[in-house]
Parts: C-alpha cells; sequence; structure tokens
C-alpha cells in the first residue's frame, strides 16, 4: 500500500510544461531562420493578394467614372459653296448647319441617367452652331447613338474666318471643334476636334 501511495504521489506531483522563453525564441529564430521568413513571405502574399482583390473591386464598383463617347459628322450645310470660292464676300454664306451622331457608350454595371445637354460647333474658336440632346437613361454595359443637329441663328460668317476655312480646307489640315455639356447630379463635359 505505501509503494501504490508513492506512485500516486509522483504522478500528481508531475513536471508542468512550460511557456518557451524569450531566449528561447530568440535562439530559434538564430538557428533556424527560415521558419521565420516563410511565415513573414506567407503573410506579406496574403496582404499582396488582399489589395489586389480590393483594387480590382473598385475598378469594377466605380461610378464616378464619366461616361465614353465619341462623334460623328454626317454632314454640312451652309457653307461648302462658300469655301468653293477663293474671294467669299461677307455675309454671303448661308446659316451653318451641322448633322452629328454622338455615341455615349456605359460601361458601368450601373444604369445611368443624364438630364440632357448640349452641343457647340466652332471653328477656330469662333461659335458656329448650336444643338442639344434630350435627357436619356442608359442601362448598363450598354450605348446610344444620338442624331444631333447643330445650326446657326446668324446670317453669315466673318470673312477673315471663311478666308482661314477655305486657306485650311486647301492644306487639308481643317478642323472643326466641337464641345458637348452633359446635364445630371455632376455635368460632363467632352471635346472632340473632327476633320473638315
Amino acid at each position: 500500500m505505501a509503494a501504490k501511495d508513492h506512485d500516486a504521489a509522483d504522478t500528481s506531483h508531475g513536471v508542468d510544461e512550460c511557456e518557451p522563453s524569450l531566449w528561447y525564441e530568440v535562439a530559434m529564430a538564430v538557428l533556424f531562420p527560415s521558419n521565420y521568413f516563410l511565415l513573414s513571405f506567407w503573410f506579406f502574399l496574403g496582404f499582396w493578394i488582399i489589395y489586389q482583390a480590393f483594387g480590382a473591386f473598385s475598378a469594377v464598383v466605380n461610378i464616378d467614372k464619366p461616361i465614353e463617347s465619341s462623334i460623328e459628322l454626317v454632314g454640312v450645310s451652309g457653307l461648302v459653296p462658300v469655301l468653293a470660292d477663293l474671294a467669299p464676300g461677307p455675309g454671303v454664306a448661308s446659316r451653318p448647319a451641322f448633322n452629328l451622331l454622338v455615341r455615349i457608350d456605359n460601361d458601368h454595371i450601373l444604369d445611368r441617367h443624364r438630364e440632357g445637354g448640349s452641343v457647340k460647333v466652332s471653328y477656330a474658336g469662333v461659335p458656329l452652331a448650336y444643338g442639344s440632346i434630350p435627357s436619356f437613361r442608359l442601362g448598363a454595359r450598354k450605348a446610344l447613338t444620338v442624331a444631333v443637329d447643330a445650326t446657326s441663328e446668324a446670317a453669315g460668317l466673318p470673312e477673315d474666318l471663311l478666308r482661314l476655312m477655305a486657306a485650311e480646307q486647301r492644306m487639308g489640315v481643317a478642323q472643326l471643334e466641337i464641345g458637348m455639356q452633359l446635364g445630371g447630379p455632376d455635368r460632363e463635359s467632352y471635346s472632340w476636334s473632327v476633320d473638315f
């Protein structure tokens, strides 16, 4: 019976496991640096993957990106007869008019609404004609083409401007400046240079 009691006492007073000391941790870091290197590598790799995923997600749901658009000059009237004359007289040109096609692309995952807009056609900084775009709602990942007729209320154009147009057309460098503004929560402005 005494031996049995002695064994029980030995079992109850066994050696407790202790937490590794600071010196042990330092020794392990010095003797086995690869373990800590691998731990650091996987930590930074995980952080980099999360960062890249967050950036891609932000790019997809970015609703502040403006609508993309392009423009095509379909027709011109009121200027061709005058530009064909090498010496136009003042006030000879009739009211210039421009037929335009505006393409609007919504690459977002959300519908976009715009409260109409305006178009201005200029040459060498001088306004020639104005047009308007009606209000529209554009679905996600959809495109819209709008026909715009830009006209002028003026009966004629300055003679020096007509001479400049005629000279630059002969050189093949004549370009119209077309600007568009779309209404909405934040007004958006677009501009193009179109061969004329």
